[in-house]
């Protein structure tokens, strides 16, 4: 399973992606709203990690640029924000029908793969779209 995080903190975004690759995920990164909407549209992850506050937009932005994009509509995402608890932000996103969850940076390791697993798509489903 791929997954892209689009995060502008390049040093957690290592940390997330070494953590998701021993796990068996595949990982890219993209340091910008922008350079993720590119990538979420040449990648096509399984799921999609995604900052709120990125330096050239904003993770809603990004989402609804990869939910308008025909090839990426179906692609879910997790919000992984400092702001990832607040409540606004929790209600607006829950507004995506592909938006499994928001979660605060500073939760565990441990934490983000729970939600992770918990958003990825079962295997069978996967298969069917294929």
């Amino acid at each position: 399973m791929k997954i892209l995080i689009i995060e502008d903190n390049l040093e957690l975004s290592w940390v997330l992606a070494d953590c998701l690759k021993r796990e068996g995920f595949k990982t890219q990164i993209a340091s910008s709203g922008a350079a993720g909407v590119k990538a979420a549209l040449s990648y096509l992850p399984d799921l999609v990690l995604l900052d709120y506050n990125l330096g050239d937009m904003t993770g809603h932005d990004v989402a609804v640029a990869i939910q308008n994009m025909r090839k990426t509509t179906h692609i879910p995402f997790v919000v992984l924000s400092a702001l990832g608890a607040d409540p606004m932000l929790v209600r607006g996103f829950s507004k995506f029908p592909n938006c499994r969850g928001t979660m605060c940076k500073t939760l565990s390791t441990r934490e983000v793969l729970k939600t992770i697993h918990k958003a990825l798509p079962a295997p069978a489903k996967v298969r069917e779209e294929q």
